[in-house]
C-alpha cells in the first residue's frame, strides 16, 4: 500500500471507521483534492456514494463542474446525488455572506442524505494546506486556544433541527498536502476541475493566505507549512488540558441552580477565559464576555443579551443566565393574564400548577396553614372568578400583616428576588385586587376570621 493510502487509512482506522460498515458519503466538488479522497477511498474497499452541490454561482463553470462528476462517477461505478441551490438569494434572504449561505445549505443536505442513505459518516476532502490556511486565517482575525488547532479529523455537524441527529464528519486526508494529492492523481492519469476563483487573491482573504502570505513565509522557512501543521497538532494536546482546567474552574464557579457564583469567579485562574468559554457557546459575543467580565464589581441589576436568545443578569453575588422562550411572561397573554377555575387544578406558566378547593369549615377549630405554598382566604370575601398574571410595574398590594400599601416591586426586591424571578412572578388577583404573591404572601382583607363559613384554599403543587 502506497503511503498515500496508508495515510488515510490510518486516519479511518483511529476514527473506527472500517471497510466492512454502512455506506460513506463524499462530498465531490470536481477538484483535486475530492476526486482523490473518493478515489482513494474506493481502492481501499470503502462503500462510497457520491454528493455534489451546484451553488449555480458560476454559470456555465458550475454546470460543468457537475458535468465532470457525473463522468467520473459512472466511470468508476460510484452513485452519485446531486442537489441545486440559489445560493445568492438564500444569502440575501438570511442576511448571510455568500460564503456562510453554501456551507449552511450544503451541510444540511449532507446530513439529510446521511439520515436517507444510512451513512457512517460524511467524507470531506480538508488536507494539510486547507488546516494550514485555516490556522493562518483565525491567527488574523483573531481567536483562543481553539481556533489554533485548526480542524479534526473526526467533528460533528449539529443540523438547524436541534432534533436531528448529529452528522459526523471525517477529515482522512488532513495528513496529506496539496502537492501529494496532485501527484496521486497524475501517478493515475486521472483529472480534476480547476475552480479558478481559488486563484484570484480578491476572491477572499483565504486566497490571499495561500497566494501571497505562505509564499512569503516560505522565504523566511522553507519548511513553514510542516511547521505551522505540527504546530496545531501540538497545540491539539495542549487543548485538551486546557479544556480538563476550564472544566474544573467551571466546577468551582458553578452554584446548584446553575447560576454562577461571582466570589468564586474571582478566584479563579483566569476569571476572562473561563467566563468567555462558558458564555460564548451561548452567543455571547467577546466584546460582551469582556464587559461581563470588567464589572464583576458593577452594580446589580445588569443585563445582557446574546444572540442565541440568552440573558446574563448580574444579581448581588451571582450572574444568572436564562433562555428567552416563548413561555417567559414577557408575552402580552401572560401579562393580561387569565381565569382560574374555583375547583380543581390549574396548570400555568413556567410550571406553576395550583390545586384549588373550596371547603365549609367551623372557624373555631380550623387551623389554617403556615406553609407558603398554601393559600387561604374567605371566599365570602372574595370577587370571583379568580385570575392569575404575572406582576406588571406599578402593581401594589396590602401585605398580610402589615398596615398599608406597598409597591409590588418593593416587597419582591426585599425578598432578594432577581430579576428574572421578578419577571416570573405570578400573582392572584380578586377583580383588580392582588390577594396571593404566589408562594410568598396573601394579602390583608381576605383572611380567614371568626365568622367565616366558606373557604378557597390555593395550593401550589
Amino acid at each position: 500500500m502506497s503511503s498515500f493510502l496508508s495515510s488515510i487509512q490510518q486516519a479511518l482506522t483511529a476514527a473506527s471507521v472500517r471497510a466492512d460498515g454502512h455506506v460513506l458519503l463524499v462530498a465531490l466538488s470536481g477538484g483535486a483534492d475530492s476526486v482523490a479522497l473518493l478515489l482513494a477511498l474506493r481502492e481501499l474497499g470503502f462503500p462510497v456514494e457520491a454528493l455534489h452541490c451546484n451553488f449555480e454561482l458560476r454559470g456555465v463553470a458550475s454546470d460543468a463542474d457537475e458535468a465532470f462528476c457525473r463522468r467520473l462517477c459512472k466511470a468508476h461505478q460510484v452513485e452519485l446525488f446531486v442537489k441545486h441551490f440559489r445560493t445568492r438569494s438564500f444569502s440575501q434572504r438570511h442576511g448571510i455572506s455568500i460564503e456562510m449561505a453554501a456551507r449552511q445549505l450544503r451541510y444540511e443536505w449532507f446530513s439529510e442524505m446521511a439520515v436517507e442513505r444510512g451513512a457512517q459518516a460524511l467524507c470531506v476532502a480538508h488536507h494539510r494546506d486547507d488546516q494550514i490556511e485555516t490556522l493562518l486565517l483565525n491567527l488574523i482575525r483573531g481567536t483562543g486556544i481553539h481556533g489554533l488547532t485548526g480542524m479534526k479529523v473526526v467533528s460533528q455537524y449539529q443540523p438547524m433541527q436541534s432534533s436531528a441527529a448529529p452528522l459526523q464528519v471525517l477529515r482522512p486526508m488532513l495528513g496529506l498536502s496539496r502537492h501529494e494529492i496532485e501527484e496521486w492523481l497524475r501517478e493515475r492519469g486521472q483529472d480534476w476541475v480547476t475552480d479558478h476563483t481559488n486563484l484570484d487573491p480578491e476572491a477572499a482573504m483565504r486566497n490571499k493566505i495561500r497566494l501571497q502570505l505562505l509564499p512569503l513565509m516560505e522565504e523566511l522557512n522553507p519548511r513553514v507549512r510542516e511547521t505551522l501543521a505540527a504546530t496545531a497538532e501540538r497545540l491539539a494536546e495542549a487543548e485538551a488540558l486546557y479544556n480538563d482546567g476550564v472544566q474544573q474552574a467551571r466546577a468551582d464557579i458553578e452554584q446548584p441552580d446553575g447560576s454562577l457564583s461571582l466570589q468564586a469567579l474571582k478566584q479563579v485562574t483566569a476569571a476572562g477565559t473561563v467566563l468567555h468559554e462558558t458564555l460564548h457557546p451561548l452567543g455571547f459575543t467577546t466584546e460582551q464576555v469582556r464587559e461581563i467580565h470588567e464589572n464583576l464589581d458593577g452594580e446589580s441589576g445588569k443585563l445582557w443579551e446574546s444572540r442565541q436568545g440568552h440573558r446574563l443578569l448580574r444579581d448581588r453575588d451571582r450572574l444568572l443566565v436564562r433562555q428567552q422562550t416563548e413561555a417567559e411572561p414577557t408575552s402580552p397573554l401572560s401579562r393580561e393574564g387569565s381565569f382560574i377555575p374555583l375547583e380543581g387544578f390549574y396548570e400555568g406558566a413556567h410550571g406553576l400548577r395550583l390545586l384549588i378547593r373550596r371547603q365549609t369549615i367551623d372557624p373555631l377549630t380550623f387551623e389554617i396553614p403556615k406553609d407558603p405554598s398554601t393559600a387561604c382566604f374567605d371566599l365570602e370575601k372574595l370577587t370571583l372568578p379568580l385570575s392569575i398574571r404575572v406582576v406588571r410595574d406599578g402593581d401594589r398590594f396590602r401585605p398580610f400583616g402589615m398596615t398599608g400599601s406597598r409597591l409590588l416591586s418593593d416587597f419582591l426586591t426585599d425578598r432578594k428576588l432577581s430579576l428574572f424571578d421578578k419577571e416570573q412572578q405570578q400573582v392572584i388577583l380578586s377583580g383588580d385586587q392582588i390577594v396571593w404573591v404566589i408562594g410568598l404572601r396573601c394579602a390583608a382583607g381576605y383572611e380567614i376570621d371568626e365568622h367565616t363559613r366558606h373557604i378557597l384554599t390555593l395550593t401550589m403543587l
